[in-house]
C-alpha cells in the first residue's frame, strides 16, 4: 500500500469521531471540489477531505530521507451566509470548530509506526467568498519517516 494510502485512511479513521460534531463527509480527496461545482457540492458540507502529498524523497548517504503532507480540506456551508459557514451556529458546526477539533485530534499525534507524529504547519483560506454560504479551508500536517 502506497504511504499515500496510509496517512489517508490513518487520518480518516482518527477523525471519524467529528462525526458526532455533525461532520457530514469524511473521505479521501479525490478531486470532488472541482471550482466551478463546489456551489453544487455543497450538500456534502459539513466535509472534510484528507489528501496525503507530496511525498518527498532525499538520499542521504546510505537511507532515503521522507516527509510528507497530509492536507485537510473543510468546507461547510450555511444559508445564513459565509459568516456562520465559519463560525457555526445550531445548524452547523462551522469551518472553525471543524479546524479546532481536528487539530486537537492530531497536531503532535503518532498515526502510523515508522512515522513522526503529525505536525499542524498551516490553515488558510482556500475559497475567499464572502457573499456566498460555503466556506472552504485547509489545514496542513506534516510528518517524516524515522528510523
Amino acid at each position: 500500500m502506497h504511504e499515500f494510502e496510509q496517512w489517508e485512511d490513518a487520518v480518516i479513521a482518527d477523525l471519524e469521531p467529528l462525526k458526532a460534531e455533525g461532520l457530514k463527509l469524511l473521505e479521501a480527496y479525490a478531486g470532488q471540489l472541482d471550482v466551478e461545482r463546489v456551489q453544487d457540492m455543497t450538500i456534502l458540507f459539513p466535509c472534510t477531505f484528507v489528501l496525503a502529498g507530496p511525498l518527498e524523497l532525499r538520499d542521504r548517504a546510505r537511507y532515503l530521507d521522507y516527509r510528507l503532507q497530509v492536507t485537510l480540506i473543510i468546507g461547510d456551508r450555511n444559508v445564513r451566509g459565509s459568516v456562520a459557514a465559519t463560525r457555526g451556529d445550531a445548524s452547523s458546526p462551522g469551518v472553525y470548530r471543524l479546524l479546532e477539533l481536528a487539530r486537537s485530534r492530531l497536531h503532535n499525534k503518532k498515526l502510523l509506526k515508522g512515522w513522526a507524529p503529525l505536525i499542524v504547519t498551516s490553515e488558510a483560506p482556500l475559497v475567499y467568498a464572502p457573499g456566498s454560504d460555503i466556506c472552504l479551508y485547509e489545514a496542513i500536517y506534516e510528518t517524516k519517516a524515522v528510523k
